[in-house]
C-alpha cells in the first residue's frame, strides 16, 4: 500500500514539474523569435535607404516585418534587380503570408510609386494548431521535454522497487535501507546541481525528485523502523521543507515550490503518532506558512498561495469541526481563535507583500485570495466564538476586523504603497464588516439606528473622498436601515396590544423612527449639495433621490405621528379619539409642507398639492361618522371636552386646506378650468353642512335629545345653510364678475328649494317651518334686487375674471 501511494504521489509531482518546465521553453523560444525578428527589421531598414522603387513591385507582409522582392513586368525595362550588396532576409514560410499587389499606372520619372496598404486579420487558431506553432520541431520536444520527466519517474520508481526487493530478501538491514533512501535522494539532488547552469528545466526535475525520496524515506524510518523519535522525524522534515524552499528559489522554479509546500504539509502526517497534540501541529503549520511566505517576498506564484491556504484551512478546519461537532471535550477558544488569527495574517502578509515590493499592480487572483481569506477566518472566527460566553464576543470579533482591514488600508494610503484597487478593496471590507456588526452584537431598533447613522456618514465620506464605494455602500446601508425598520414593526404589531394597531410599544421604538427620519433628511441634503457627479445610482440623478429621501423622510413622519397617537391612547377600545388626533395631524403636516414650499419656491405646485388636498378631504369624509361619534360622547359626556376641542383644530385645520385649494385654482384658472370651480364649491358646501351639524348639536343639544335636534337640522338647517351658501357663492361672482360663480350658486339655491317643498315641509315642527320659509324668503329678495342692482354687470359680463 505504501509503495502504491508512493509511485501515486511521484507521478502527481512529475506533472507539476511538467508544466511549468514546458512554459519556461515557450517563453525562452519566442524571446529567440522576437530577437531575430528585430535583426531583419534592422536590416531591412539599412538597405531601404539605397533602393530605389521602380513600378510594379510585390510586396510581402508580415505581422513584423515589409519586404521587397523581384517581380517581373511585362516591359523589361522595369524589372527591379536589388544591389548585390544588400542580402535580403529570407522569411520563414510558417511566420509569413504574402500577399502580391500590382499597380499597373504609370510612373513618373523620380517619382516613387504608390504603395497600398494591405490589412489582414490574423485568424482564430486552434490549440493544436498553436501547440504544433509552438512546437515546430516534436523531435526535440519529446528528446528535451518529456523522456527527462518520464525518465526520473521511471528511475525513482527503480529505486523503489530495488530497495522493496532488497527489503523482501533482508538483503539490507533497516538502517541500510534508510541510508540507501538518503543516498539516492542525495544523488538526484547533486546531479541536479551539477547540471543546473547547462539544464535548468532538466535539473529542476532532477531535484525534485530527490526531495520526493527525502520525505518518504525519512517517513518510513520513523513509522516502519522507529529509527527516530517522533520530534527528531519532525525536524528532519522540517530541514527538508527549508532546503526545497532554498532550492525553488535557486532555481527560480515553481514546481519545487509546489514539492516542498506539499510535503511540508504532509510530513506531520507521515510523522504522526496519532497523540492529538494540536499545539505541536498548528506549530509545525505556522512554521511552514512562515517559510510560504518567504518565498511569497520574492517570487509572486499564486499557484503556492493556493496550495498553502488549501492545506492550512483543511487540517485546520477539519480540528475545529471534529472537535467542536463531534468532540467530547470543550473547544480550547483561546488557544484555537490565536492560532486562526495567525494563519490569517500570515496569508494576507503572503498575498500583499510581493505586489507591494515590487509596485505591481493587483490583479483578480490578488482581489479574490484576499476576499476568500477575509472571509474564511470571519467565518472562522464566529465559529468559534459562537459558544463562547453565548456568543457575546461576537459582535466585537466584527468590529475589530473591520477597524484592522481599515488600518491597513489607511497604512496603504499613507505610505502610497498599493493601487487604488486594493485600497477600495479594503475599505468595502472594512465598511462590511463595520455593518455587520451592528446585527450581529445589537438586536432590535439598535441595529436600525446604528445604520442610519452609518448610511449617512458613509455618503459623507463619499463626497469628501470622491471615493465611489461610500456611496454604493451608503445606499446598501440605508436600505438595510429602512427594512430593519420594517422588520422592528412587524414583529412589535405581531404581538396582541389592545384594539389599536401600533408599530412601537416604548419610547425607545419612537426615538428609532425619529432618528430614521433625521437620517433620510440629511441623506436628502447632502444629495442637493454640489457634486463632481450629478448620477447618484443607476442612472438616477442626485436631485431626484434627494426629493424621493425627503418625501420618504415626510411619509416617515407622518406614521410616526398617526401611531405614536395610537401608542398614547392603546387603552381605547375604539377609533373615536385617535381618528380625531389623526385628522389634525395630517391636515397640519400637508399646510406645513404648503407653508415650506411656498417659502422656498414662492408659489405651489398644482398637482401634488390638489392631490394633497383631495387626498385629506377624503380622509375628511371617511372620518365624518367617527368625527359624529366624538361629538355627540362629547355632549353625552362620554368623552372629555378636549377631544371636542382638537376636533374643532382639525376642522380649522381642513378649512386651511380648502382656502389654499381656492388660492391655486385662482392662480391656474385657465388650466384648470371650471370644472375645478364646481368641485371647489362641492366640497365647501360639504365641508360646511358637516361643520354647521356640530356647531348646531353642541350649542343646542343636550345628552337626551340630540337624535332630535339632528334630525331638525338636516331638515331645516341643512337647508339654510345650503341657501346661506349660495348667497355668498352668488355675492361673491359679481363681485369678481365670474358666470361660473354664479351659475353655481343658482344651482345649490335650485337644490335647497327642492328640498324644502319636497322633504323639509313633511312632518316638521311649526318653529322649523316658520325660520326655514323666512330665511328663504329673505334670501331670494336679497338676490333678486341684487340681479336687478347689478343688471347691466350681469349681462354683459361674459368673461371671468378673478
Amino acid at each position: 500500500m505504501e509503495t502504491l501511494i508512493f509511485i501515486a504521489l511521484v507521478i502527481i509531482i512529475i506533472l507539476l514539474l511538467g508544466i511549468k518546465s514546458k512554459q519556461k521553453e515557450i517563453a525562452e523560444k519566442n524571446q529567440h523569435s522576437i530577437q531575430s525578428l528585430k535583426k531583419e527589421l534592422r536590416d531591412i531598414k539599412e538597405a531601404g535607404s539605397d533602393i530605389t522603387i521602380p513600378d510594379g513591385p510585390t510586396i510581402i507582409t508580415t505581422d513584423d516585418t515589409l519586404q521587397w522582392r523581384q517581380h517581373k513586368t511585362a516591359e523589361p525595362e522595369h524589372i527591379f534587380e536589388p544591389k548585390p550588396t544588400t542580402p535580403q532576409p529570407l522569411l520563414n514560410k510558417k511566420e509569413e503570408e504574402v500577399i502580391h499587389v500590382f499597380t499597373n499606372e504609370p510612373v513618373e520619372e523620380n517619382e516613387a510609386p504608390f504603395i497600398k496598404p494591405i490589412i489582414t486579420e490574423t485568424p482564430t487558431e486552434s490549440w493544436a494548431q498553436k501547440w504544433f506553432q509552438n512546437n515546430p520541431d516534436l523531435e526535440k520536444f519529446v528528446g528535451e521535454n518529456l523522456v527527462n520527466k518520464i525518465g526520473i519517474t521511471v528511475l525513482v520508481l527503480g529505486i523503489a522497487f530495488f530497495v522493496k526487493y532488497a527489503i523482501d530478501q533482508n538483503w539490507i538491514t533497516e538502517t541500510g535501507r534508510v541510508v540507501i533512501g538518503v543516498g539516492c535522494g542525495i544523488t538526484l539532488t547533486g546531479i541536479a546541481h551539477y547540471l543546473r547552469n547547462s539544464y535548468r528545466s532538466f535539473s529542476s526535475v532532477m531535484a525534485g525528485g530527490g526531495i520526493a525520496v527525502f520525505y518518504f524515506t525519512i517517513a518510513f524510518a520513523y513509522h516502519e523502523y522507529q529509527l527516530f523519535s517522533q520530534t527528531t522525524a519532525f525536524i528532519i522534515m522540517i530541514i527538508i521543507t527549508a532546503f526545497a524552499v532554498m532550492l525553488a528559489l535557486l532555481y527560480d522554479k515553481i514546481e519545487l515550490a509546489v514539492i516542498a509546500i506539499i510535503g511540508g504539509f504532509i510530513a506531520p502526517f507521515l510523522v504522526s503518532s496519532g497523540s492529538g497534540n494540536y499545539i505541536v501541529l498548528f506549530t509545525y503549520l505556522l512554521v511552514l506558512n512562515i517559510g510560504m511566505l518567504s518565498i511569497a517576498y520574492f517570487k509572486k506564484w499564486p499557484v503556492l498561495l493556493a496550495l498553502a491556504y488549501f492545506f492550512t484551512w483543511f487540517i485546520f478546519g477539519g480540528w475545529l469541526i471534529k472537535d467542536f461537532a463531534w468532540g467530547n471535550d470543550i473547544l480550547p477558544y483561546q488557544n484555537a481563535l490565536f492560532f486562526a488569527s495567525a494563519f490569517y495574517l500570515i496569508f494576507l502578509i503572503s498575498g500583499l507583500v510581493n505586489n507591494l515590493r515590487t509596485q505591481i499592480p493587483f490583479k483578480r487572483f490578488d482581489f479574490s485570495f484576499l476576499l476568500l481569506i477575509t472571509f474564511s477566518f470571519y467565518a472562522q472566527g464566529m465559529f468559534i466564538l459562537s459558544e463562547w460566553n453565548n456568543g457575546f464576543y461576537q459582535g466585537l470579533f466584527t468590529i475589530a476586523m473591520g477597524l484592522f482591514n481599515l488600518c491597513l488600508a489607511w497604512y496603504l494610503f499613507k505610505t502610497q504603497k498599493g493601487d487604488r484597487n486594493i485600497l477600495y478593496l479594503l475599505i468595502g471590507i472594512t465598511l462590511t464588516f463595520i455593518s455587520l456588526a451592528a446585527p450581529v452584537q445589537l438586536n432590535g431598533y439598535t441595529i436600525t439606528l446604528f445604520w442610519s447613522a452609518e448610511c449617512v456618514l458613509l455618503y459623507w465620506l463619499y463626497q469628501k473622498s470622491d471615493i465611489r464605494i461610500f456611496k454604493y455602500s451608503s445606499a446598501l446601508i440605508l436600505f438595510l436601515m429602512v427594512f430593519s425598520l420594517l422588520m422592528d414593526w412587524s414583529i412589535t404589531n405581531e404581538k396582541d396590544y389592545n384594539f389599536l394597531p401600533v408599530i412601537f410599544i416604548n419610547w425607545q421604538g419612537i426615538i428609532t423612527n425619529i432618528v430614521a427620519i433625521f437620517s433620510l433628511v440629511l441623506y436628502s441634503f447632502l444629495l442637493r449639495k454640489p457634486q463632481l457627479s450629478n448620477e447618484y445610482i443607476a442612472r438616477l440623478l442626485n436631485k431626484q433621490a434627494a426629493m424621493g429621501f425627503a418625501i420618504a423622510a415626510a411619509i416617515l413622519l407622518y406614521i410616526t405621528c398617526l401611531f405614536g397617537v395610537n401608542l398614547y391612547f392603546i387603552k381605547v377600545q375604539s377609533f373615536d379619539i385617535p381618528n380625531v388626533y389623526h385628522q389634525l395631524i395630517t391636515y397640519i403636516l400637508i399646510l406645513l409642507y404648503f407653508l415650506y414650499t411656498i417659502q422656498m419656491k414662492g408659489s405651489l405646485k398644482p398637482t401634488p398639492s390638489i392631490i394633497l388636498i383631495l387626498a385629506g378631504f377624503v380622509f375628511y369624509l371617511f372620518s365624518s361618522r367617527l368625527s359624529n361619534n366624538l361629538m355627540t360622547a362629547v355632549i353625552k359626556n362620554e368623552y372629555l371636552l378636549i377631544h371636542s376641542v382638537i376636533h374643532w383644530l382639525s376642522a380649522a385645520s381642513m378649512l386651511g386646506l380648502l382656502y389654499y385649494f381656492i388660492k391655486i385654482y385662482r392662480t391656474n384658472t385657465s388650466t384648470l378650468g371650471n370644472g375645478f370651480a364646481w368641485l371647489i364649491n362641492i366640497i365647501l358646501l360639504i365641508f360646511f353642512s358637516i361643520e354647521c351639524k356640530y356647531v348646531y348639536i353642541t350649542i343646542l343639544a343636550q345628552p337626551q335629545n340630540i337624535e332630535t335636534f339632528i334630525s331638525q337640522y338636516l331638515k331645516a338647517g341643512l337647508t339654510i345653510v345650503w341657501a346661506s351658501f349660495s348667497f355668498v357663492i352668488i355675492w361673491l361672482g359679481m363681485k369678481y364678475k365670474y358666470k361660473t360663480l354664479r351659475i353655481i350658486a343658482l344651482s345649490i339655491f335650485t337644490v335647497a328649494l327642492l328640498k324644502l317643498f319636497l322633504f323639509d315641509i313633511r312632518n316638521i315642527s311649526e318653529g322649523g317651518k316658520i325660520a326655514a320659509f323666512i330665511m328663504l324668503g329673505i334670501l331670494l329678495l336679497v338676490i333678486s334686487f341684487m340681479y336687478q342692482r347689478l343688471k347691466k354687470i350681469i349681462i354683459d359680463n361674459e368673461e371671468k375674471i378673478i
